[in-house]
């Protein structure tokens, strides 16, 4: 008889221990479908926010006296050339979300009202080539105007209120009042690079450029800090240019990233292990406990490979039908919980199915080791020796 034939009736005959098989089977690829694709979602959530805790490095021009610049409230009335961006992309520096500014103190009017404050013009982050991630500043539209929570209220215009107000002396449509952060954005306009550019005169000109690093590899291959790498390739780039590195935000992300990292691949390395045991301990000692009906078959004349086959059928069958549900319900459970969960990212989250692919690839892979071995040792065995001697 053919051994798939007689593998599915041996599972229709044994029901029972056949479901409970496929259903532990189920329980564990499930339970590590649901940790894999969840960690994904929580590992983009916490890039996502760490993201948010701001730019941890800022290139100024070289002439700005940083004492001077500190003093200000992090202000300088320096530029530099804007290609100096076009060279920090050309170049690939250690670097992401690369956001240039230009500053100046400005009067803004509005009515009778007149405030020195201090405007900025933003462009949208640009991605260093090769590291392509969602933006982290996005455009101001053309000629749009952003008004801090305290220059709003310090010109008497309200959240909700379509205004306009005067820039040393040009009017512009106010986009919206952005809500308080506690920092000096609060008193702060912010319009497009472009238009601030030709309101101040400075055409090209950026007063500073705010990054994130990506120093790792590089301080790995080096064995040197991330300020250290990073001086020494800006000092290659371009010499009208020094860097400020934030050095408690970049604490802060490095160690949030890695903390989260490292106990996320510990707990995984756990489930993967629970995952082994449990599918090799079900098929292997389903074959060692019946050496009699191997020693029954082999007497009625099934081959050897005819009888390995047979387990390592049944085996894969339980564990393929127990891995599909499985992976499919612990997929559907992360991805149900994560939309809410995660705030930042949750309404983008989307199912990785080749990570529940590769649980039930290797869940299949295990049973059919696991089942075949002995199986096989048993199978080249005497008849003789294994009827009536299951243990």
């Amino acid at each position: 008889m053919n051994p798939f034939v007689l593998a599915t009736r041996e599972i229709l005959h044994r029901w029972k221990s056949s479901l409970m098989v496929a259903a532990i089977v189920a329980a564990v690829t499930g339970t590590l479908s649901w940790f894999l694709v969840n960690s994904a979602g929580f590992q983009s959530e916490v890039r996502r926010n760490v993201r948010d805790i701001g730019s941890n490095v800022v290139i100024l021009p070289a002439t700005v006296n940083q004492f001077e610049y500190h003093a200000a409230g992090g202000y300088s009335s320096e530029t530099m050339p804007e290609a100096t961006v076009g060279q920090l992309l050309e170049y690939k520096a250690s670097l992401n979300h690369l956001i240039p500014m230009l500053e100046r103190t400005a009067e803004c009017r509005h009515g009778n009202l007149r405030v020195q404050a201090r405007v900025v013009g933003i462009a949208a982050s640009i991605a260093m080539p090769g590291r392509p991630k969602a933006p982290m500043q996005k455009a101001i539209p053309e000629g749009k105007l952003q008004l801090g929570s305290e220059l709003a209220a310090a010109l008497n215009i309200g959240r909700d209120e379509t205004t306009t107000i005067e820039i040393n002396g040009q009017p512009m449509p106010v986009d919206r009042v952005n809500r308080s952060n506690g920092t000096w954005q609060d008193s702060a306009a912010f319009i497009d690079l472009q238009s601030a550019q030709h309101l101040f005169g400075l055409q090209h000109q950026i007063s500073r450029i705010e990054a994130i690093e990506c120093t790792s590899e590089q301080c790995k291959l080096t064995g040197l800090t991330p300020d250290v790498v990073l001086t020494n390739e800006l000092a290659r780039i371009s010499d009208g240019a020094a860097l400020y590195r934030r050095d408690q935000i970049a604490r802060a992300r490095s160690s949030v990233r890695l903390l989260s990292r490292e106990n996320l691949s510990l707990l995984q390395n756990v489930l993967w292990v629970l995952l082994a045991l449990a599918v090799a301990g079900l098929t292997g000692l389903n074959a060692l406990q019946r050496k009699s009906e191997i020693g029954v078959l082999q007497a009625v004349g099934y081959g050897h490979w005819s009888i390995v086959s047979l387990f390592v059928l049944r085996a894969a069958v339980l564990t393929v039908i127990g891995s599909l549900v499985g992976v499919v319900a612990g997929s559907f459970s992360a991805w149900w919980q994560s939309v809410p969960l995660f705030a930042k990212t949750g309404e983008k989250f989307a199912i990785d199915w080749s990570v529940g692919l590769l649980v039930g690839a290797i869940a299949v892979l295990l049973a059919v080791l696991a089942s075949s071995l002995p199986a096989m040792a048993a199978a080249w065995k005497n008849p003789a020796d294994l009827i009536g001697k299951d243990s």
